[in-house]
């Protein structure tokens, strides 16, 4: 029996792509699953879809750039299941614009989308996990945070960023039993990659293969921490010398 069983998780980002195939992957483990994300009417349809399953679902449309929203989406989690367990960060925006071309306030949006999101969101549900006595967070980075993408440098700032975060919260959430990790995905066929579903279909991954690892890495023993993991295509040019 999964581990996951009865227990809550909280998916940010799950209107679509990785996000929604993680919230899948949960019911279908038997765990509750919170949904958030900004887009009520594809939460609505995928609650709807986890009932269908035979699970339990609760959609909060959250901005989770907004400490109020997210104070609000962790209250909503505890008062309709009673705590939370788990909470995968994917919310996230891709992007490209080169630095003599990113205005502050294009950096800012990138920063607090793919990082201070995820800041707010561990916040809120740390104090929650510290009362259970148990908690995992993963936090969904990029394989941008290893080796960067050119003319990308408010996504690579915001997702090495994001690393420094996991590292410091892992080592904070140790006394704790808090398991805090991060999951590396490399090219997937989501919406906010629209370029990718162009690709090769042996090419760019799917969501649910994405989402597939980032289960396996929350559905083990409490005292157990699946720290990192890195999904990269065998023909991406990720590694080897130029």
């Amino acid at each position: 029996m999964s581990i996951l069983k009865d227990r809550v998780a909280v998916v940010t980002g799950a209107s679509s792509g990785i996000g929604e195939a993680c919230a899948l992957g949960f019911a279908d483990k038997g765990a509750r699953v919170v949904l958030a994300a900004r887009r009520a009417e594809r939460l609505s349809g995928l609650v709807r879809k986890i009932e269908d399953m035979g699970g339990k679902a609760l959609a909060v449309t959250t901005d989770v750039t907004d400490e109020a929203a997210v104070e609000n989406l962790f209250a909503e989690a505890v008062s309709s299941f009673g705590t939370v367990d788990v909470l995968v960060n994917n919310a996230g925006i891709a992007e490209n614009t080169p630095v003599d071309e990113t205005s502050l306030e294009h950096w800012n949006n990138v920063i607090a989308t793919n990082l201070t999101s995820a800041f707010l969101c561990s916040k809120y549900a740390w104090p929650i996990f510290k009362k259970g006595g148990h908690g995992r967070i993963v936090n969904v980075g990029s394989i941008s945070a290893k080796v960067p993408r050119s003319e990308c440098p408010s996504y690579t700032a915001s997702k090495f960023g994001l690393s420094g975060l996991t590292h410091a919260l892992a080592l904070d959430g140790r006394d704790h039993n808090i398991a805090v990790s991060i999951f590396h995905p490399g090219i997937v066929a989501t919406e906010i990659m629209p370029g990718s579903v162009k690709l090769p279909d042996n090419f760019a991954a799917t969501p649910e293969e994405a989402a597939g690892i980032i289960v396996h890495m929350c559905d083990m023993p409490d005292h157990l921490n699946f720290y990192e993991a890195l999904m990269v295509q065998n023909k991406l040019p990720f590694l080897g010398r130029g």
